[in-house]
């Protein structure tokens, strides 16, 4: 089982929520970036997503398409970003996931991608630009490599897709309500989304990452009983970040209460 299945795994079993941060490569600086991962890691996040370098994109909020342009001065490329955060982590049994976009994505094409992605020690793949039918071809070739495939499912139209796939137990990072990074989060809608994508699993297993609005133990807690697996925490990590590894820490130890189920049901 991959790392960040496993961890997955783990925390149904401890009944409480993965807790995923984000954070653009070299951001606020490369020399700061190490240190923010190693303390984000040390102070209890299960898993960290990692931007490489990339053109800002409509759908990031003004704080990540800053944090894009510093990443792409600060590393020199997906090699060099991922291989800096990999660096940061004092246990390589702690998850990192490889953030590419379609630029990123076709610079480098599939295979070598992939090859970089091994090399540097990460151990899942997300690609949110690809339409969902083209992620789900690469989910099989990423775990013929031993990486995992993230789905970014943020489409209702992807769900008949989702359910035809063969593709056995897949982490899906299911967008919810807000369009835009670092805007409000709607529980409600969140919820909703959740129930419909379940509804369409029909039983079948799924590991469930809910992103986009996470800001905090709030948002969080309004999670935890709910049938998401995860929650990813954006733009407030990275706003945490700009001011070093205190505030990171902060934010991180006030989210950890909030991720324990309130109830023994398992988010399945």
């Amino acid at each position: 089982m991959n790392r960040l299945t496993q961890s997955l795994q783990q925390c149904r079993e401890q009944r409480r929520l993965l807790l995923v941060g984000f954070l653009p490569a070299g951001w606020p600086e490369r020399a700061q970036h190490e240190s923010s991962v190693a303390a984000a890691f040390d102070a209890g996040i299960d898993a960290l997503e990692i931007a490489v370098p990339n053109p800002p994109l409509l759908m990031d909020g003004p704080l990540l398409r800053r944090a894009a342009a510093v990443t792409s001065r600060e590393v020199t490329d997906a090699a060099d970003a991922l291989t800096l955060a990999a660096r940061g982590r004092a246990d390589r049994r702690c998850p990192l996931i490889a953030l590419f976009y379609r630029h990123a994505a076709e610079e480098l094409g599939l295979s070598q991608l992939l090859d970089v992605c091994v090399e540097a020690g990460a151990d899942a793949v997300l690609m949110p630009e690809h339409p969902f039918a083209e992620q789900l071809q690469i989910a099989e070739k990423a775990r013929a490599r031993g990486l995992e495939q993230v789905l970014f499912l943020h489409l209702e139209d992807d769900l008949p897709l989702l359910t035809a796939t063969g593709l056995d137990r897949p982490v899906i990072y299911m967008q919810s309500a807000d369009l835009q990074t670092g805007g409000p989060f709607d529980a409600d809608k969140a919820r909703e989304r959740l129930g419909e994508l379940r509804e369409a699993l029909g039983g079948r297993d799924a590991f469930v990452l809910v992103g986009f609005g996470v800001h905090g133990a709030e948002e969080v807690g309004e999670l935890a009983d709910s049938s998401a697996d995860g929650v990813i925490v954006g733009t407030a990590l990275t706003r945490a970040a700009e001011g070093g590894t205190a505030p990171l820490v902060d934010l991180v130890t006030t989210m950890l209460p909030a991720l324990a189920r309130p109830c023994a049901s398992s988010g399945v």
